[in-house]
């Protein structure tokens, strides 16, 4: 089975996306920040990274500029809510640095279980219907 590491400091949104991944029966770690994931990221095996952007000690752009050095062939989705700045800001960010896919919050589930089993090679993407949203939320064309 594969692995999933959820990050994000906001304990209702590990919650919703745990729910998301165990309706498709998929084995998740959940970590509260950026440091914390680094640190399990250590000593377990991960097939995918889903990350809020803003949190506290290390954010979710730190934490894909970590992974990307250490653990490149692990995809990454990113998502925000926006802060001081709008979300699409840290998303395109996200995007350049590597994120391989990006969502505002917030999101359509379904989406994000597409995404998920497209990212861990399950279906391919054309199978999937998957429409491209950049990070400024605009239709891409497939």
């Amino acid at each position: 089975m594969k692995k999933i590491l959820v990050v994000d400091d906001e304990p209702a949104i590990r919650s919703m996306l745990g729910v998301v991944l165990a309706a498709d029966d998929r084995e998740f770690v959940e970590a509260t920040n950026g440091t914390e994931a680094q640190e399990i990221l250590e000593t377990s095996v991960f097939d995918l990274v889903i990350s809020d952007v803003i949190m506290p000690d290390c954010d979710g752009i730190e934490l894909v500029m970590a992974i990307r050095r250490k653990l490149p062939n692990v995809p990454v989705i990113i998502m925000s809510g926006g802060g001081r700045v709008q979300a699409s800001h840290y998303l395109k960010q996200a995007t350049k640095l590597g994120a391989a896919k990006v969502f505002e919050k917030p999101f359509d589930t379904a989406e994000l279980r597409t995404t998920v089993s497209t990212l861990l090679g399950e279906i391919e993407p054309a199978a999937a219907g998957e429409q491209q949203v950049d990070a400024a939320g605009e239709q891409e064309p497939a």
